[in-house]
């Protein structure tokens, strides 16, 4: 299957959770819709700064954001499909969206009720536990060989 192929067949199954990708077609979406959206914000901003417009942050982090949110279901699907492929639970590509939901609860809970030094350490160690962990784990896993299960190996051997 060409890159393309795999890019698009990314696209094709958006919101289609079961199933199973490869490394080729969840690394060419990923890496792909990644570069697109550093590449449309970098154009926006260029834009805007041609004009003179004093704003060209603002319009660069919104264009990022909403490409972004525009990405999330589709690169969820296509996680999801991946882990399923090295034989895991869809749960394990989730981990990384569920630990940062739980990482900006506990930042929210310790900036309004504790003291300036345990917010700073403990959000140092929230960043690290909530946040590079469970994302160096998924990258780990989304690398793996695909896996063959019993039961696809059992259905597709032919019965003597």
């Amino acid at each position: 299957m060409t890159a393309w192929h795999c890019y698009l067949q990314g696209w094709k199954g958006y919101v289609d959770f079961k199933g199973r990708a490869t490394r080729k077609e969840f690394w060419t979406f990923i890496g792909v819709n990644y570069l697109l959206l550093f590449v449309l914000a970098f154009a926006v901003a260029y834009f805007f700064s041609l004009t003179d417009n004093p704003s060209v942050s603002f319009y660069y982090t919104m264009t990022q954001t909403i490409f972004s949110l525009v990405l999330i279901l589709p690169v969820l699907a296509v996680g999801i499909r991946r882990m399923h492929d090295i034989n895991r639970s869809g749960w394990w590509f989730g981990s990384v969206y569920i630990s940062s939901i739980i990482a900006r609860l506990l930042n929210n809970i310790l900036l309004h009720y504790a003291s300036e030094d345990v917010y700073v350490y403990s959000k140092l160690v929230m960043g690290i536990v909530l946040g590079w962990i469970p994302l160096i784990m998924v990258i780990y896993l989304c690398c793996k060989k695909s896996q063959v299960s019993a039961v696809v190996a059992t259905e597709t051997t032919p019965a003597v």
